[in-house]
């Protein structure tokens, strides 16, 4: 078997450890990536603490980039030598797949939170255990990495690996709810709330704050709200037209949001918390006709409730979302052109970190300290 350099989780709590394993052959529709650089995401460490389920020992890791160096026998969309970036994996074959909605694929949870391939194999070995992988359809904390065919995006070779490797998740589900949900030139959105200024959220920001630039009169409200100073002012640098801090408006949040508003409430809202609460002050601070979409993880057997008649009566709408329902090969090479134009700023919110040092990373981002870790191989 050939090895890879990976970061390892022996079981549920452990830390990341830098590990050579080994990786089993390629099957018919998997891609060998040679990785330059993996973003570090939330759900990574949710499921490294044990918060989401997973498998183990296992290689976590699903923002990856890189170049493909070689191919399985079935696979037709990518080539030895392009440049990829790494997101979602999907089936292809089911109805979903079929109407262009790869985010929303009957096998999403299977192909991306299993921890195995498809076939419910493992790809990796170590010290004779079966490592779990396949993470998202890449467990890009290893290089080079397994990676499912579906989880390939190809970008233009001159783009910067090391600054757009975060596009394949968080970034891209933020934009994403934005641009291919609320669409607010169509729907004539004038405000919009933000809650929570992780990658997520501020990749919400950001795209809401073009759209804004973009169709005048669209947009003139930006909300941001958070607990933290320091992300409330980067996500005014990124767009925002005003804020909130969370910890000082405890119990006039939706007051507030009213005030700022004129007092009919927002137009259109996104939660990136996962909050229980956070989504209920979310839906009562819609406007009538209002919009909310959560995207953040609550806890596996989270439910809610609302109040049915005002939400009735006001008309509202609520969804959650995948991946902003971005299908990854057409909105990837979008994001990275308006990063290429200077309409994106995602290295704004980066920092970068040795793979070595993954843990520090992992706690920087967890004290606030930094919004979006990019580990560079």
């Amino acid at each position: 078997m050939a090895n890879s350099t990976a970061l390892i989780v022996t079981h549920a709590g452990a830390p990341f450890r830098l590990e050579s394993i080994n990786r089993t052959p390629l099957q018919a529709r998997e891609v060998l990536v040679r990785l330059k650089a993996t973003g570090v995401c939330h759900t990574d460490n949710a499921v490294r603490t044990g918060k989401l389920p997973g498998a183990f020992p296992l290689v976590l890791g699903h923002e990856g980039a890189g170049v493909v160096e070689e191919v399985g026998s079935a696979v037709k969309s990518v080539k030895i030598g392009d440049h990829v970036l790494l997101s979602y994996a999907f089936c292809r074959t089911c109805g979903t797949c079929k109407q262009g909605k790869p985010y929303a694929c009957v096998e999403m949870e299977r192909r991306n939170f299993s921890c195995s391939r498809p076939d419910g194999s493992c790809p990796l070995q170590w010290e004779g255990l079966d490592v779990h992988g396949c993470f998202f359809g890449q467990s890009s904390f290893a290089n080079p990495a397994i990676v499912q065919e579906s989880s390939c995006v190809p970008v233009d070779p001159s783009l910067p690996l090391e600054i757009l490797a975060p596009l394949g998740c968080g970034i891209q589900t933020g934009s994403g709810t934005v641009f291919n949900i609320i669409k607010p030139v169509e729907n004539d959105t004038r405000s919009l709330v933000v809650f929570g200024l992780g990658g997520v959220g501020c990749a919400a920001i950001m795209a809401a704050s073009y759209l804004a630039k973009q169709n005048p009169g669209v947009l003139d409200v930006i909300i941001a709200v958070d607990l933290k100073a320091e992300r409330l002012e980067l996500a005014r640098q990124l767009g925002a037209t005003h804020s909130i801090n969370g910890q000082e408006h405890q119990s006039d949040l939706i007051e507030e949001i009213r005030r700022i508003t004129g007092g009919v409430g927002a137009d259109a809202a996104v939660d990136c918390t996962g909050a229980l609460s956070i989504i209920n002050d979310m839906i009562v601070a819609l406007a009538p006709c209002g919009r909310a979409v959560t995207v953040g993880a609550p806890p596996l057997t989270s439910k809610m409730s609302i109040e049915v008649f005002p939400f009735i009566n006001g008309c509202k709408s609520y969804r959650g979302s995948h991946q902003g329902d971005s299908v990854a090969r057409k909105f990837l090479p979008f994001l990275a052109d308006l990063y290429q134009k200077g309409e994106f700023p995602i290295d704004q919110m980066e920092r970068s970190y040795p793979v070595g040092a993954v843990n520090e990373a992992v706690q920087d981002m967890l004290d606030g300290k930094v919004i979006k870790p990019v580990l560079i191989w």
